[in-house]
């Protein structure tokens, strides 16, 4: 593992899990942390708080920390609550969505076609995540928002790997499309479809992956 170099450790070995440098079912220890990233003992036990926080690792006494494993039946299951939450986040800002929302989600489905373009799969998903993360913050619904956060750290880790599929990429930003045009047409159960669609597409995806 190389030393980290930008961000926070905690950024840094969220990402090194989330792109695989970590692998699922890992076990990290402070120690050999510290040692491998030339830092001392203190933030990376601040770091693995947050993961465990997030739940991207489980503390084991006297042992350390387990990455998660991802398993065919937790990603069917974090997406299959997902498609809920998502197909009412986008259905209710279909309702009421303002220029400058229009605006804003535009300019991240652009920022994604140039990633994809570059074949920056890191960079899409870091993208992805956020035109996501907009749908929720933008429906009003602050109690969505909540949940949607809570779920995003584990949204991020299943989405990259399912990015890293052929053709996938601009199957995804399509999608991104179509549910944008919905809410441009105010179109609240359009909107909710084609989330509900993109959603169960992208678990596919995932699953295959792991598998």
């Amino acid at each position: 593992m190389s030393n980290a170099k930008n961000g926070s450790i905690f950024e840094y070995l969220w990402n090194a899990i989330k792109t695989g440098e970590i692998e699922s079912g890992q076990m990290l220890t402070e120690r050999d942390l510290a040692r491998n990233l030339g830092v001392s003992r203190t933030p990376i036990r601040e770091a693995l708080r947050r993961l465990e926080k997030y739940g991207l690792v489980q503390h084991e006494p006297h042992k350390g920390v387990r990455v998660i494993s991802v398993s065919t039946e937790s990603v069917k299951q974090l997406y299959e609550i997902r498609e809920i939450l998502e197909g009412f986040g986008a259905r209710i800002l279909a309702e009421h969505a303002t220029k400058e929302d229009i605006s804003t989600l535009e300019d991240i489905l652009h920022q994604a076609e140039t990633a994809a373009e570059e074949d920056d799969i890191y960079t899409l998903s870091k993208i992805n995540a956020n035109f996501h993360t907009q749908l929720a913050q933008r429906s009003g619904n602050k109690y969505l928002e909540s949940i949607m956060q809570t779920l995003q750290s584990h949204i991020s880790l299943v989405m990259s790997k399912s990015l890293k599929q052929s053709g996938r990429p601009d199957q995804n930003i399509a999608e991104h499309w179509m549910i944008l045009e919905a809410i441009k047409q105010k179109d609240p159960q359009l909107a909710e479809s084609i989330t509900k669609y993109h959603v169960r597409k992208a678990m596919s995806n995932a699953i295959s992956m792991v598998e």
